[in-house]
């Protein structure tokens, strides 16, 4: 089999590049493999922000499948807790549901789709797939944090984030919550969401500093929070790296097989981003052609697409921030729970254009230094 594009992974990134790539070159053959069987779950927050559902209509894709929507984030720190509107409101999904009708976008657009076939092996253009040998233009990798392309690709792993996760019955509050001060490098959550038409709480913690008995951790959180969950469930993010590896030869990295955001833990926004710019990207090059050095001018072309981009710039931003907040002294704690400091981190997070936002947390950051310690 031949494939002008092939992309490894069917989740958010691998859809919205197939979809990308089709929309950027309509008669291109798009090849989409997965090892999984759809409907099939994920473990995930399923919170969209708004930068995600405006990554989803760069994207060409919809929103089809029930949803909650939260126009509110409450970030809790030192005791304190501020609730600020975002400047667009996010949507909380299932990913069995929301997985599945991206994929029959996928389908809808072209692309074709063989599910029960992981990735194998590289050899050279050709990758070796359940569904057997299938040589390929250009490669795009989206399968995700245990996915094998990095390391098929010679590419080192990263770092990876710990977290759980778990339901919680009924639902007490219609916010994004944020705690800071649940005893971890990083943050507890509540989200509101549905499961069918039932309205509850995905509830879960994230820890930079590794997974020392996190289970426990939101065990007792939940207790604090009045919050009867079930057994929690455990996951990890893959962490962007600015600098880090973009792909290998004529292969790009999407999703979770790049990185997700440590700041906040986001990861859907990002796959979108990245799927959308790659499937793009992939799709020109490989109607282009090129000799020996296509690969490398793709990978650049990709590289500098992502740093200039919203997102992008938004994920650079957050990574800065992450080791201010997570791992800093009580200055950047203080600086965080300044409500106009959240309120800018609301609209970078809601996809606002950045330098009204940048500007804002610079001159609060100014304030604070000239401030007594």
């Amino acid at each position: 089999m031949h494939a002008d594009l092939l992309i490894a992974g069917a989740g958010p990134a691998g859809c919205a590049a197939a979809v990308a790539a089709r929309r950027a070159v309509p008669d291109l053959h798009v090849v989409l493999v997965d090892s999984a069987r759809f409907p099939r779950d994920k473990l995930c927050g399923g919170a969209i922000t708004g930068g995600g559902l405006l990554e989803m209509e760069r994207a060409g894709l919809a929103l089809r499948i029930p949803h909650a929507v939260v126009r509110s984030v409450r970030l809790r720190l030192d005791g304190a807790s501020v609730r600020v509107e975002m400047p667009r409101p996010a949507a909380v999904v299932r990913r069995l549901e929301w997985d599945a009708d991206l994929l029959a976008q996928a389908r809808q657009a072209g692309a074709v789709v063989i599910e029960e076939a992981p990735l194998q092996g590289l050899r050279g253009d050709v990758a070796d797939t359940g569904a057997g040998p299938i040589a390929f233009g250009a490669l795009v990798c989206a399968d995700g944090v245990a996915g094998p392309s990095r390391r098929l690709l010679g590419l080192p792993p990263g770092r990876r984030a710990p977290l759980r996760e778990a339901l919680a019955a009924g639902r007490g509050q219609e916010d994004l919550v944020f705690d800071l001060d649940a005893g971890v490098e990083g943050y507890a959550w509540r989200f509101p969401c549905l499961v069918g038409a039932r309205p509850v709480e995905n509830a879960g913690i994230y820890s930079l500093g590794g997974a020392s008995d996190l289970g426990g951790a939101l065990a007792q959180w939940a207790e604090g929070e009045r919050l009867r969950i079930g057994p929690p469930e455990a996951w990890s993010l893959r962490l962007w790296e600015r600098g880090g590896p973009v792909g290998a030869g004529r292969a790009l990295l999407a999703g979770d097989a790049l990185g997700a955001d440590r700041l906040t833990g986001e990861g859907i926004r990002y796959a979108l981003w990245s799927g959308r710019i790659a499937g793009d990207l992939a799709a020109r090059a490989t109607r282009r052609g090129g000799g020996p050095t296509a690969g490398g001018l793709l990978r650049w072309a990709y590289r500098a697409r992502l740093a200039v981009s919203r997102s992008g710039v938004a994920l650079s931003l957050f990574r800065s921030l992450a080791a201010r907040l997570y791992g800093g002294g009580p200055r950047w704690r203080r600086l965080a729970r300044d409500r106009e400091v959240i309120e800018a981190l609301a609209a970078l997070v809601s996809g606002a254009a950045p330098p009204r936002p940048l500007l804002a947390l610079l001159l609060r950051y100014r304030s604070s230094r000239a401030a007594p310690p």
